[in-house]
């Protein structure tokens, strides 16, 4: 199906989009995206100029790790189990099922996950010398297990979490510009943003109960249909973790403090606007392609090519205004003591692109095409391509060498996805 231009402005005429639930999801996680990431960023240039590049490096780096635990906490279920509360939204007994049998699996996933750490401050060194700031940072992965986003996200109803997110987050923010004043407090930093989570995380969870009447009863039974659609995504999410974070992790072992907050700097920077863009984006239309490949292949991939249409046009904006913009919000955010995270800023600037389209091909595309069995494959791949290059090019580039081997990873996502889905395209319905 080609669109023409007529189509595509008909399509986001003001008049139609409030129409469209999709796009007032949307823009709800936009404001989400805003409270998570870019009030942090707003928040940056008091903490950097508070604490310094070394004791900020010490911080960014311990977020870092705690990444890798964070993802064994979230599973798969962003996207399985807000797939199987979009599918079922109409059956409250399933849906109760779902929920629980969610939860109990993130509390589980949580528990492990402060295992592994207990388990890294015997192996690695870095946590074995500063514990109370790997423990603080890895205190957000309880906000992460009770904050139940995949159910909004299946329901199509984020307005009342967003709001409620924000205003915690501008909590968050004001006391880290008024506490954290010196060098030393820079624990104290990462206990105030897990702390913020926790608190956003456990007030949603009570508020999605009391709503949606989502207490346990003597019907309710385990639903397993998220775990198992979940795991592939899970892997996925592993081996994608090896170029979202690995070139950071990598740097950690050649690099001083100091100069992990260069690079951290810059890093923070671009994924503000990687998350404000891609991730109101991949959230919201999930659902809705979800939906229409279930009903049809053709209605599918319509959808599908109508949203990359826009969206693509959206992320290269973004990246070019990244570029052009880059002296001047390393200026603003980051201080005088920072220009050397200018060039990487610039260096990083097509990642907003290439992550939205990333996301459309694997998470809309094959996702929406429950072929998620392929995710794992891709992510291992794009994974090893990444810590290849870092690891080889570093003698010669440095920094660079993280971020040649991110922006590569996520091209091979795009071409690898693209691939698949142009194999299964004439293969008949959705199974």
């Amino acid at each position: 199906m080609e669109l023409s231009k007529t189509d595509i402005l008909n399509y986001i005429k003001p008049s139609n989009l409030r129409k469209q639930p999709v796009f007032v999801n949307m823009a709800s996680l936009g404001l989400l995206q805003i409270a998570n990431y870019i009030i942090p960023i707003v928040v940056i240039p008091f903490v950097v100029r508070a604490l310094g590049a070394d004791s900020f490096g010490k911080a960014s780096y311990a977020q870092n790790i705690i990444a890798y635990l964070t993802i064994i906490v979230n599973y798969g279920f962003e996207y399985s189990a807000t797939q199987e509360v979009a599918i079922n939204r109409e059956n409250h007994s399933k849906l109760i099922s779902i929920f629980w049998t969610v939860i109990k699996t993130k509390l589980m996933l949580l528990l492990a996950s402060f295992v592994i750490l207990g388990t890294l401050y015997f192996t690695f060194p870095k946590v074995h010398e500063d514990p109370v700031l790997y423990l603080f940072a890895a205190l957000v992965n309880i906000g992460f297990a009770l904050f139940p986003t995949w159910f909004f996200q299946g329901m199509e109803k984020m307005a009342k979490m967003a709001a409620l997110n924000f205003a915690i987050r501008i909590t968050s923010g004001t006391l880290t510009i008024l506490l954290i004043t010196a060098p030393e407090h820079y624990r104290y930093y990462l206990l105030i943003s897990s702390t913020a989570y926790i608190v956003v995380g456990f007030i949603a969870f009570c508020y999605v109960i009391g709503h949606y009447k989502l207490m346990p009863d003597n019907d309710t039974h385990n639903e397993w249909a998220p775990v198992k659609k979940g795991f592939p995504i899970f892997l996925n999410n592993i081996f994608a973790t090896l170029y979202t974070t690995a070139g950071f992790t990598i740097l950690g072992l050649y690099c001083t403090d100091a100069e992990l907050g260069i690079y951290s700097g810059a890093y923070k920077i671009i994924m503000a606007f990687v998350m404000l863009t891609s991730m109101p984006i991949t959230l919201a239309l999930f659902p809705n392609i979800s939906r229409k490949f279930n009903e049809s292949r053709s209605a599918g991939y319509s959808q599908l090519k109508k949203s990359s249409i826009i969206v693509g046009v959206f992320a290269i904006t973004i990246t070019v205004f990244v570029f052009f913009a880059a002296p001047l919000l390393v200026s603003l955010l980051l201080g005088s003591d920072f220009t050397a995270s200018t060039p990487l800023l610039r260096a990083f600037s097509p990642l907003p692109f290439l992550i939205i389209m990333a996301s459309m091909f694997t998470v809309q595309g094959l996702y929406g095409l429950q072929l998620q069995k392929y995710a794992p494959y891709i992510g291992l791949t794009s994974g090893i391509v990444c810590i290849t290059l870092t690891i080889t090019l570093f003698p010669v580039c440095g920094y660079y060498s993280a971020i040649i081997g991110y922006l590569t990873a996520e091209l091979c996502e795009i071409i690898l996805s693209g691939t698949i889905m142009w194999i299964n395209a004439g293969k008949g319905s959705v199974k």
